[in-house]
């Protein structure tokens, strides 16, 4: 009894505070569209120190131990809301109407502004509130993303007809779970253990909603769309942003600031406009919400809501995002992307091993495909409604019908440059090639995919090329040994066409994609038998091993004298090592692939070649390195940098096809701007057996000009290169010149100058370059120096 005593007269304390607990519950939505308005203000009998703001799904709860009496309920664009509580216990649905007047057109304040007091030590705290600054944590992750149409026609007739069609059903709908850790600074790795996709029996793309938008808005830049924009939270937003506090709420010991946010007049950069939930408790960001302050094709908003875990950190609980395509697919039908994603079974500041970590920051699970409907009940934040799960059956038998998996099969080789018919791959780069030299070459390649022979390819090609009236042809096969480490082993015989100095580093650029290839018109004719060996290695290595026996004929006028005997066509035997490394390099696992995501560090390749003479009737025995470094990163409030540094060396003469030349890309029927080449130098202008080339750049984007809707974005070059011949006698029946002088040339892009509508979704934009040679290397006419150039960019602005 002694034990039972305390606790018994505890229940009888509490027991009747328990019982007169009031409790209302409720849910703010537009009056029109239905749609959750969340971050409401809600006030209880009219005291502003009782009251909550609804959740991003617009749903709020409020316990009181003295009855409720009245509510009244505030929303930035909305007239508000008062009404009288007549039972307490309930459940209310809160439908807002949108105001008639805009009431941020003027507004007078005299001293400072109080709302940049409060932004000052948010700025402060930034850092310790950003939750990528806590040593580690992992959660688990439900998004659900459903695509639907919207329709402005006055009849509604357009919306009847398709939801007739549907049958009440949404256009596509898809859910994934996923478990995410991380260890500060990047290294994180999330997995989907769960995926199901409305039409797709095995999708085998990571549907992961969080992809979209940022996973806290604490970074200084926020990039939707590849648009970096400016946050207002960043250093230097005060002088950037315009703030007002637009309403104060009262939870419990803490306070929360209603702020807007919008850019300042005549200020040029991409910003943001919205509202941000300053909590006191750390004055850190409990709710956001934001889209892009001027309207373009597609309109965005991200809400963002963020709970306080473990009475430390203030840690993201919702992210939620839409797309709003207005005029697509019609202009009397839109399309509306909706993307949500929970956040739960939160841990911080646990032990965790970065070997652990997966090479991919994102990847599938084998059996995510596979998860039965208990697994989905036990993982959904929120139960399907009726039409999301019509949206389920109907898709589902459509996406039979159609085949949906095959479409998927036939863009996962696609996005690979390949098209799949049955067990063989056409290769596309095999498919349409075209130079000058051949102009257009008719004939494919192919190569047997999974649906044969799992790890194993065989493959091949073959063309003809109407203007040199030549065969080429060749074949290959090739075994990975490991997916996880891309641990390949392979075989090939060619005889095609190389374009001269188009060796070593120069070898790993894609041939359909690459329109510098296009412009080549002096080749060799090569036979080559090929061993090749590729792995990667200590995560961010990618390392490959050629052995190479090469016989050459060039196609142009050419002979080498060595001082011992003049060569025309010679053999080559040679080993190649080749080094690619990316720091921290990220990677995506979707559509069977591996893709990378890039990195904000140095990209390292270097290539070294051994010539063997005398093995196998090799004439030469020479050195040959050539290594690179670039780099592209951005820099708030100034734009995107990029920089390419590269430098040869060769230690013995060799045959002109095997040096250092075809660096330039100026070519008078094709002018379009080629990244990283010099835009004033004709193809094999310079030859040289040692070089260095620096190609800088910078795109200050739209930070310039910004007039209406003409937004040019204006990019400026500037390329530099060096290099040397150590024997210019031994290359015989061919013109060239060297650089042993510095060669300079910059040139001014302009892009979207005229801007085309693109399906109602972008624009594409069309720009030209004016590029200047000039220095050592200048030609005696001005006009000879200048390169006109085009520029094409897609964009949603």
């Amino acid at each position: 009894m002694k034990k039972i005593y305390p606790q018994l007269v505890f229940l009888l304390l509490i027991g009747p505070i328990l019982y007169a607990q009031n409790t209302i519950k409720g849910k703010i939505i537009d009056s029109e569209t239905k749609e959750p308005l969340a971050f409401a203000s809600v006030v209880i009998n009219g005291d502003n120190r009782q009251g909550v703001s609804s959740d991003i799904e617009g749903v709020f709860v409020y316990k009181s131990q003295s009855p409720i009496s009245s509510i009244s309920c505030t929303y930035m664009g909305y007239e508000n809301f008062s009404a009288s509580v007549l039972k307490n216990n309930s459940e209310l649905l809160i439908t807002m109407v949108r105001s008639k007047f805009d009431l941020n057109e003027v507004i007078i304040e005299s001293g400072e502004n109080p709302a940049n007091a409060i932004m000052r030590k948010v700025i402060a705290n930034k850092e310790s509130n950003n939750p990528e600054n806590i040593n580690s944590f992992k959660y688990r992750c439900y998004n659900k993303l459903i695509y639907d149409y919207k329709s402005d026609s006055p009849d509604k007739k357009d919306s009847l007809l398709i939801r007739q069609k549907l049958k009440g059903s949404r256009l596509f709908m898809m859910e994934s779970v996923t478990n995410r850790k991380f260890i500060k600074p990047d290294i994180s790795e999330e997995v989907v253990i769960g995926t199901k996709v409305s039409g797709f029996q095995n999708p085998t793309f990571a549907s992961l909603a969080t992809d979209f938008q940022p996973f806290s808005f604490y970074k200084d830049n926020i990039r939707l769309f590849n648009i970096n924009y400016l946050n207002p939270i960043s250093k230097g937003s005060l002088k950037k942003y315009k703030f007002r506090i637009e309403d104060t709420l009262y939870q419990q010991k803490d306070t929360v600031y209603i702020l807007s946010f919008r850019p300042q007049a005549n200020k040029n950069f991409d910003g943001l406009k919205g509202f941000l939930y300053i909590n006191t408790n750390k004055y850190a960001v409990q709710n956001v919400i934001a889209s892009p302050f001027e309207k373009g094709k597609i309109d965005i908003r991200i809400q963002q809501q963020y709970a306080f875990v473990d009475n430390k950190y203030w840690f993201p609980q919702q992210l939620n995002y839409a797309l709003i395509f207005n005029e697509f697919p019609s202009k009397t039908i839109g399309m509306i992307i909706d993307g949500k994603s929970y956040i739960d079974q939160v841990e911080v500041d646990i032990p965790l091993n970065k070997k652990e970590f997966s090479l991919e920051a994102i990847r599938m699970d084998p059996e995510a495909a596979k998860k039965d409907s208990l697994f989905w009940d036990n993982s959904r934040a929120e139960k399907l409604n009726s039409a999301e799960i019509t949206t389920y059956k109907v898709i589902d038998s459509i996406g039979k019908k159609a085949n949906f998996d095959g479409l998927l099969t036939f863009m996962e080789k696609f996005a690979q440059g390949r098209i799949p018919v049955g067990p063989i791959d056409i290769d596309l780069s095999k498919t349409f090639s075209y130079n000058k030299y051949e102009k257009l070459r008719l004939g494919t390649g192919f190569y047997t995919n999974e649906k044969l022979f799992k790890d194993l390819t065989l493959g091949g090609f073959f063309g003809y090329g109407m203007e040199d009236h030549d065969w080429k042809y060749g074949g290959e096969i090739l075994y990975r040994i490991s997916k996880e480490n891309e641990m390949v082993v392979g075989a090939k015989y060619q005889q095609n066409l190389m374009e001269t100095g188009n060796y070593g580093l120069n070898t790993y650029e894609p041939s359909l994609y690459n329109f510098r290839n296009y412009i080549g018109y002096q080749y060799d004719m090569i036979r080559q038998n090929n061993l090749n060996f590729s792995f990667r290695t200590m995560r961010y290595l990618k390392f490959k091993v050629d052995f190479n026996h090469t016989k050459t004929t060039p196609k142009y006028e050419y002979l080498l004298n060595d001082g011992n005997r003049n060569f025309r066509n010679y053999t080559t035997t040679d080993l190649t090592f080749h080094l690619r490394f990316a720091y921290k390099e990220k990677f995506v696992n979707s559509m069977n692939q591996r893709y990378s995501m890039g990195t904000k560090y140095p990209v390292f390749n270097l290539a070294y070649t051994k010539g063997i003479k005398d093995f196998i009737d090799s004439d030469f025995d020479y050195n040959r390195v050539e290594a690179s470094v670039q780099q592209s990163f951005f820099t708030k409030n100034f734009g995107q940098t990029d920089y390419r540094l590269e430098a040869g060396f060769i230690d013995k003469p060799l045959p002109y096809g095997l040096l250092f030349t075809g660096e330039g890309s100026y070519d008078s029927k094709s002018a379009i701007i080629m990244k990283n080449t010099f835009q004033t130098l004709r193809p094999y202008e310079f030859l040289s057996d040692s070089y260095v080339n620096l190609f800088l750049s910078h795109n200050f984007g739209g930070l310039l000009f910004k007039t209406g809707k003409f937004q040019p974005g204006v990019t400026w070059h500037n390329n530099f290169g060096w290099g040397n011949l150590s024997d210019k006698s031994a290359h015989q029946l061919i013109a060239f010149k060297t650089k042993e002088k510095i060669f300079t040339e910059t040139g001014l892009q302009i892009d979207n100058i005229l801007k085309l509508n693109y399906m109602n979704i972008a624009n594409l934009g069309l720009g030209f370059g004016v590029y200047y040679r000039y220095g050592a290397y200048s030609q005696p006419e001005f006009n000879d120096n200048l390169a006109f150039k085009f520029s094409m960019a897609m964009s949603i602005k």
